[in-house]
């Protein structure tokens, strides 16, 4: 399947600058109307804030449900004096109020200080993102595993709050399971060791060679063959820790907001 253009998509034209921060997110559709959602947006404390997540379905109710997810988050995210576990518990509540049954979505929220050099994160059932360290000749690979369940699936769920600390040449990866699913005309999945060896080979690139290396790396692997399901990426790298941080500002580019 031929990849869509920029303005094909579904694209913010504000992308938050933060100091410190090279980041970049991409997605790749499948046939048909599919789940994956994307965004990144400004905390109230001046903080980037990020989701990423997978509606299960497909079609326009899954389209709809996406919608909503995101206006949620939004929304919480301005009005919020709490915690970022209790965010996430807001949402799944809310959620769980529009979804249809055995409906759910996978969700990971993430809030990167570059002050302190911190990442709080939520994982919501979703597949683990993970930090990339570069440790001599070799890499460390820090997973950023699920602290509850799904949201919308059961009811007055609770989630666990993580925390990482990432320095100046980290790479933070976080995705959706269609990306390591991507299937060649053989029926053989690219697999995750594909994906965690491709991104090694350009971990020293900025943030948008990664995710652009990864996607291309993937497409050439299917040969051809349409993706089954979407595939997303974000990739974020840490230049350097930032003490007395100017004002947000924002850069009016292409970026995905719900993909």
């Amino acid at each position: 399947m031929t990849p869509k253009t920029l303005k094909d998509r579904n694209f913010s034209s504000v992308h938050p600058v933060i100091p410190g921060l090279d980041y970049f997110g991409d997605w790749r559709p499948a046939r048909g109307v599919g789940g994956d959602y994307i965004d990144y947006f400004e905390m109230n404390d001046g903080n980037l804030g990020l989701a990423i997540g997978d509606v299960s379905g497909k079609g326009v109710p899954v389209t709809l449900l996406k919608s909503s997810l995101h206006s949620i988050i939004r929304a919480l995210r301005c009005a919020r004096n709490f915690s970022l576990k209790a965010l996430v518990r807001t949402t799944d509540k809310l959620f769980s109020e529009i979804s249809p049954d055995k409906c759910y979505a996978t969700l990971f929220v993430g809030e990167y200080d570059p002050s302190s050099g911190r990442l709080h994160y939520v994982n919501a059932g979703h597949e683990p993102p993970f930090v990339l360290r570069k440790n001599g000749a070799h890499f460390q690979t820090d997973f950023l595993e699920p602290g509850g369940p799904v949201i919308g699936l059961l009811r007055e769920s609770s989630f666990r709050e993580g925390v990482v600390s990432v320095k100046p040449g980290d790479v933070l990866v976080a995705y959706t399971d269609g990306l390591c699913e991507t299937t060649n005309q053989s029926g053989e999945e690219w697999g995750w060791p594909r994906f965690l060896k491709t991104v090694e080979d350009c971990a020293d690139q900025r943030a948008r060679d990664i995710v652009e290396g990864v996607m291309q790396t993937a497409e050439a692997f299917a040969g051809g063959v349409p993706p089954h399901d979407d595939a997303t990426l974000f990739v974020g790298r840490v230049q350097e820790a930032i003490a007395d941080r100017p004002p947000w500002k924002n850069e009016c580019v292409a970026v995905p907001v719900a993909a």
